[in-house]
């Protein structure tokens, strides 16, 4: 038998309607094999109408309690409650003479309804049973009972009572004790949970920092760290951003779950440039760490940042920190990496990358049978434009010339400080006139360019020397390549400066020579 939401323990339904059956059937067994020729006419009408009441119960007792749907258990004794009253009172009556028999089914219908309701309501439903136990026995067709049999059958009664009320306080202690057996397994099932959630957001951290410590430069990592949290946090959709605050620029972005394959960029508090979203999709952008110069957001739909719990905010923050100082390293390792190859005053390239570079387009020109110049650049009389105008004048001097020359070249061109005031620039691909109409526009671009002397004032000119030097025509190696570059700003100079010079051609050990030789009035003068 079911009980009510509070009641966690209850009698068993199948038990109680067996019990209920066979004590139907006892009721009628009785009746038609033993007491029916026994029993008075009186009695025999009283017990035959308190039987048929009590099978009339059990009848109704049955479809209710099978199928389970139409009225509860407690319902189900309720509505059922009058019947047995009147039934029990009518069989005893009946059967006084037979020392009491039907004492029992008082004690258990006593018994169930303690253990299905509430000590309070427990003891006015054994109240109603003691009530008509012992108006049974006071009836007057038990006037001759002695007046101890009378105590007797008021101890009976006061047994039944105090039966009720007894098992009803077990039933509450039991219940009470179920009930704070059930909030401390609660509690551990929370702790549990609670665990499991803490180590898989410390275990989702640590996947997060060696993925985005792994590389310094972790552009790549952005949907792997997306992917990570979502598997913490249940956001179908979101970004998240690392934001240089002086320079308002985005220094790391990714996104996941987005319908718009566009990029995604914070642009202020709570906006979002260039999301390709639905009328209806809403986001908003959560603000995780502000740090020096950087700011870390995290976006998504509105409604799952209103819903984000502490744990989920603090994954977030642990995730935000390890993103700056990711951040960090990477602009440090550019920097140094940009530095290491990057001549300080000119902010060319230096000498080491352009030897590197040399390597590369010197094997890439051999394998594919490709071309490439090389230029040697040296300013004419720096000497003096640093006795004239002082040394700060003559570095400034060399760092707008480098300026000036990366103006007359590709991108491709390789712009490079060689060494003092001698600077080169690498052609890959560009034949010996290709090289030469190079050169004579870097000439003339610095002949005509003047230059701030110490008073700010653009009082100071300057003029280069060139030489320039071909694969395969000048030379077959890099070091020769340089040499015959060398050779010819030598020339240059000896010639009278401010100028552009290829070295003379080389003979091949057959005796024949690589190309023609440069006619004069190929040679640039000023």
């Amino acid at each position: 038998m079911e009980s009510g939401k509070r009641r966690r323990i209850v009698v068993d339904g199948e038990t109680y309607l067996i019990a209920r059956i066979a004590s139907a059937l006892f009721v009628l067994g009785m009746y038609v094999v033993w007491l029916r020729p026994e029993l008075a006419s009186a009695d025999r009408i009283a017990y035959f109408w308190g039987a048929a009441l009590w099978v009339l119960a059990t009848a109704i007792t049955i479809p209710l309690r099978m199928t389970g749907k139409s009225l509860s258990a407690k319902r189900t004794l309720l509505f059922t409650l009058p019947l047995d009253l009147a039934a029990l009172t009518l069989l005893t009556v009946s059967t006084w003479q037979y020392q009491d028999p039907f004492y029992a089914f008082y004690v258990g219908i006593t018994a169930v309804y303690a253990t299905v309701f509430k000590r309070t309501r427990a003891w006015v439903y054994a109240g109603l049973l003691v009530i008509s136990y012992l108006a049974a026995h006071l009836t007057m067709s038990h006037w001759m009972l002695h007046v101890g049999e009378y105590g007797f059958i008021v101890a009976k009664a006061t047994t039944v009572l105090l039966l009720g009320w007894s098992i009803s306080l077990v039933m509450e202690q039991q219940l009470a004790r179920q009930e704070s057996l059930e909030t401390r397994s609660q509690e551990v099932v929370d702790l549990n949970r609670q665990l499991e959630r803490s180590v898989s957001e410390l275990q989702a951290i640590s996947e997060i920092s060696e993925i985005i410590h792994s590389t310094l430069d972790f552009d790549s990592v952005g949907p792997m760290v997306i992917d990570i949290l979502q598997k913490v946090i249940d956001i179908p959709a979101a970004c998240i951003f690392v934001i240089d605050k002086p320079k308002q620029q985005t220094l790391f972005s990714a996104s996941k779950g987005l319908r718009s394959e566009k990029s995604y960029s914070y642009s202020g508090p709570g906006l979002i440039a260039e999301t390709d979203l639905a009328e209806d999709d809403h986001f908003s952008c959560l603000e995780l760490l502000d740090h020096n110069d950087m700011l870390v957001v995290f976006c998504a739909d509105a409604r799952h940042i209103d819903v984000l719990e502490p744990d989920d905010r603090m994954v977030l923050s642990a995730v935000a920190s390890e993103l700056v100082v990711a951040v960090e390293n990477s602009r440090l390792y550019k920097l140094t990496k940009r530095l290491s190859i990057t001549d300080e005053l000119t902010d060319l390239y230096n000498y080491r990358y352009l030897q590197q570079r040399l390597d590369d387009e010197m094997g890439r020109a051999k394998r594919y049978g490709k071309t490439l110049s090389f230029l040697m650049i040296d300013v004419d009389d720096f000497k003096a434009i640093n006795d004239t105008h002082g040394h700060l004048v003559g570095d400034a001097v060399l760092a707008e010339l480098g300026q000036v020359m990366k103006t007359t070249v590709r991108e491709v061109d390789v712009v490079a400080r060689y060494g003092g005031e001698e600077f080169s620039v690498l052609l890959p691909e560009t034949d010996a006139a290709g090289a030469f109409i190079v050169a004579e526009k870097i000439r003339e671009a610095v002949a005509l360019h003047k230059f701030l002397d110490e008073d700010g004032e653009r009082t100071v000119h300057a003029s280069v020397s060139i030489g320039l030097a071909n694969f395969p025509v000048h030379a077959d190696d890099k070091e020769s390549l340089l040499r015959s570059a060398d050779d010819a700003v030598y020339q240059a100079k000896t010639l009278g400066k401010d100028r552009v010079r290829a070295p003379q051609v080389r003979m091949t050990r057959l005796g024949r020579p690589t190309a023609p030789p440069m006619p004069p009035e190929e040679e640039s003068t000023s």
